[in-house]
């Protein structure tokens, strides 16, 4: 089971940030063509088997402008019709690869600004955008809303953080650029204090590590980027400094051990071997959970954080293919 958020200033953040996919979702049911909807892009363009022309990809460009204006000036149900007609167009297995390029290209100029301000409503529908694009530049984009030192905005955090796993999951992406991408993840997630933003980068960390077909160099370099990410989580929580990120380390531990069968033998052993302190520091705290943990009642889950710990302990011990 995942862990309950605390009952703090972490619990009214997390609401808020419900609040706004609530109105997301609210918005989609009563979704009405938007008047002010982007024209389609010629089928030429959007099927083309070949690298678009520059003249191509100057309707591209133009197309993105209008969008962006378009979806600046729309209502919230009008912000859904345009993401939601976009995406149907996404999804069609006619769209074509270098089309995706080109627009993610000028998606990323045009859409910037609305992750930029406090407006939650269009930078959660941007990052959705984002998320379906599945490109290098749509990953960057979702990225760079999850430094807490140039993004405040907790909520527009968590919904960049919620798309990413699954943006990373069909991107098109090399061996050397999930690893650049995870290396930047566990940067952030450093500086992170929102549990929610923190987990969902640990998951896409997570995801990378199980992509198929990963070189072994990048697979383990993966595995200790994860690992470092765990471990500091874990110092954060049982130092007494942090203890609301128990909900992210206990999500963390929980995905290293439901998908330690899908990651590669050598990088799964040096996933294990480089927490073990942690989980060993982990399970001798059973029982006297660190200062802060009853005080933002997290005492249950720290609870689970140490039954993880223990439950990788004896995966490492038995060679470690999984629980």
């Amino acid at each position: 089971m995942h862990p309950k958020p605390a009952k703090s200033r972490t619990a009214t953040r997390t609401l808020a940030a419900w609040g706004v996919a609530l109105v997301v979702s609210a918005a989609a049911w009563s979704a009405r063509p938007a008047a002010a909807q982007a024209n389609t892009l010629p089928v030429d363009i959007v099927a083309a088997k070949q690298a678009l022309t520059a003249e191509q990809r100057k309707t591209v460009a133009q197309f993105v402008e209008k969008q962006a204006q378009q979806f600046a000036d729309a209502d919230p149900a009008e912000v859904v019709q345009i993401r939601n007609d976009f995406l149907a167009v996404l999804k069609k297995p006619t769209t074509a690869v270098g089309f995706r390029h080109d627009y993610g290209v000028e998606f990323v100029k045009g859409f910037k600004k609305f992750t930029e301000g406090d407006d939650s409503l269009r930078a959660t529908n941007a990052f959705i955008m984002a998320r379906f694009l599945a490109t290098a530049e749509s990953v960057d984009f979702l990225q760079d809303s999850l430094d807490p030192d140039t993004q405040k905005n907790i909520a527009v955090r968590i919904s960049a953080s919620a798309q990413l796993p699954k943006a990373v999951a069909d991107a098109p992406l090399s061996g050397p650029q999930f690893d650049a991408i995870a290396k930047r993840l566990a940067a952030t997630c450093r500086k992170e204090t929102d549990w929610i933003v923190a987990a969902h980068e640990v998951d896409a960390i997570v995801q990378m590590l199980r992509e198929e077909g990963l070189p072994a160099a990048q697979a383990d370099a993966i595995a200790g980027t994860l690992a470092g990410t765990i471990n500091d989580l874990s110092s954060r929580v049982t130092d007494g400094s942090q203890p609301q990120l128990v909900n992210a380390l206990q999500r963390a531990l929980l995905a290293v051990r439901n998908q330690l069968s899908g990651i590669a033998a050598s990088a799964r052993t040096k996933l294990l071997a480089s927490i073990a302190p942690s989980l060993e520091g982990l399970t001798k705290m059973k029982g006297a959970p660190p200062k802060g943990i009853a005080e933002a009642h997290l005492d249950t889950t720290f609870q689970a954080v140490v039954n993880t710990a223990g439950l990788l302990q004896k995966v490492r011990a038995t060679g470690g293919t999984g629980a």
